[in-house]
């Protein structure tokens, strides 16, 4: 990996620093208020919460994991545990090579990964298989968060991402378990929000052993908010770790299950958020007059949203089919494929000849993983709303790999001049390949990491 770090190539990673005492005063006034408030709290969350599930069906897997009933560990004497906690799909995919590393290279440290989303726990079971326990993270109530530590044990929490969790950390600061956090990033829009409670931040920062950031800008702003230089690092992306490339004849077989023509091109459009297909479905409308052998594969972000989708593509007279309901027995068509599966879009993206990742065209946005396209060596588009992939955005777009477009006539405009001029294709896959192979290695440097705070 090329991704500059704060020691030379031959150091061994730093551990954490010996748990320091709390000293009597400011800090230990705030945790007693943040106890009490969280305990009155959790007398209002727990029926709350509960109620809530019940009635609208959310949450409700796991349910007493968010209250702390986390699986008991079995820990045996002088044996390590490390609590890993990857809020949803994207994080997991980072979390996988990491924990992959570490069960291979040191297969006795119990590992627990935790989630917050349905996704993330669907993502958990089919990627890290091997992991000891699997569930939903407590909700950052005190009472909560002390039931979970008690029953599971961890000598190491590690976060991936920058999302700090105040009941959580000074737990933790209580108990003198370091925690770490590895893929981190912190937007703007963040940025300004952990100012506004500066004092609060400050300290929390000051209790991590080591803060792994993506980029030299992620590394200047989190020690303005208060980390401590010497555990701050720079340690790039692990997802680049978790890309995989799908091979010809399973690109072919994809195209054979959802009967689209080997020779016809296809515009892959993934990840997408509630206004952003009338804009896709409309640009692709346009495209199919030019290339008629074109097909589609929508992929909404949730699945909860096909049923809605559905509806929109039969008003509007498109003809589609359902990945469910496609019949194997049918003829290959060019058409608009409606994805209703789990864990098949990255796959897809290999037959794509242009793809789109969405949550960037409609305000707020933020984005979705761009590098899942690009490791099948596909051009991809964006909208201008990709603030949680700004930095791997203009990457991309400097080596010729990525390109932002704000509606359907831009998209229509991009999508036309990269169909047309497929000569170019080969050229892209191999800057695509090389970008990826350079941004390689995080995961191995942060499972070092994570071994030696846990000795």
């Amino acid at each position: 990996m090329n991704s500059p770090t704060n020691k030379p190539a031959s150091a061994k990673p730093a551990g954490a620093p010996a748990p320091q005492k709390a000293k009597p005063g400011q800090a230990d006034n705030k945790i007693k208020t943040l106890k009490i408030v969280s305990k009155i709290a959790s007398l209002v969350i727990l029926p709350g919460f509960a109620l809530y599930s019940l009635f609208t069906g959310k949450k409700k897997r796991g349910l007493k994991h968010h209250f702390g009933w986390v699986p008991v560990s079995n820990k045996q004497p002088g044996q390590k545990l490390v609590w890993v906690h990857a809020l949803s799909l994207g994080e997991v995919n980072g979390a996988a090579p990491v924990l992959k590393i570490l069960r291979e290279k040191r297969p006795n440290i119990l590992i627990a990964l935790s989630v917050t989303t349905d996704a993330g726990y669907d993502a958990a079971q089919r990627m890290v298989p091997f992991a000891d326990y699997i569930f939903f993270h407590p909700l950052d109530s005190w009472p909560f968060i002390t039931r979970a530590l008690d029953r599971l044990k961890p000598d190491l929490y590690v976060l991936t991402d920058t999302g700090f969790w105040p009941s959580m950390l000074m737990n933790l600061k209580e108990r003198r378990i370091p925690p770490m956090v590895f893929n981190g990033r912190i937007s703007e829009k963040s940025q300004a929000r952990y100012k506004r409670v500066a004092n609060m931040v400050r300290p929390l920062l000051q209790s991590f052993a080591v803060i792994c950031m993506q980029s030299e800008r992620g590394r200047t702003t989190i020690q303005n908010l208060g980390a401590p230089p010497n555990r701050v690092r720079i340690v790039g992306d692990t997802k680049f770790d978790a890309l995989q490339v799908s091979p010809e004849p399973e690109r072919l077989r994809i195209r054979d299950r959802l009967k689209i023509p080997r020779d016809g091109q296809v515009f892959v459009v993934g990840s997408t958020h509630e206004g952003e297909e009338k804009i896709c479905v409309d640009a692709y409308m346009k495209l199919r007059r030019k290339f008629p052998k074109l097909s589609m594969v929508l992929a909404p972000r949730r699945l909860e949203r096909v049923e809605e989708i559905a509806k929109f593509l039969q008003k509007e007279n498109v003809k589609f089919v359902l990945r469910s309901k496609i019949d194997p027995k049918s003829n290959p068509m060019a058409n608009i494929v409606l994805l209703d599966s789990l864990g098949e879009l990255s796959k897809v993206y290999g037959i794509a000849d242009v793809a789109f990742v969405g949550r960037s065209l409609v305000a707020p946005g933020g984005g979705h993983n761009l590098l899942e396209p690009v490791v099948q060596g596909k051009p991809v588009l964006h909208g201008p709303y990709i603030e949680n992939n700004q930095k791997i955005a203009s990457e991309l777009k400097a080596q010729g790999l990525a390109t932002q477009v704000a509606d359907d006539q831009t998209m229509y405009a991009t999508v036309r001049n990269l169909l047309l001029h497929e000569d170019q294709l080969p050229k892209i896959r191999e800057k695509a390949n090389n970008y990826i192979q350079s941004k390689r290695g995080s995961a191995l440097e942060i499972a070092k990491y994570i071994v030696a705070i846990l000795k």
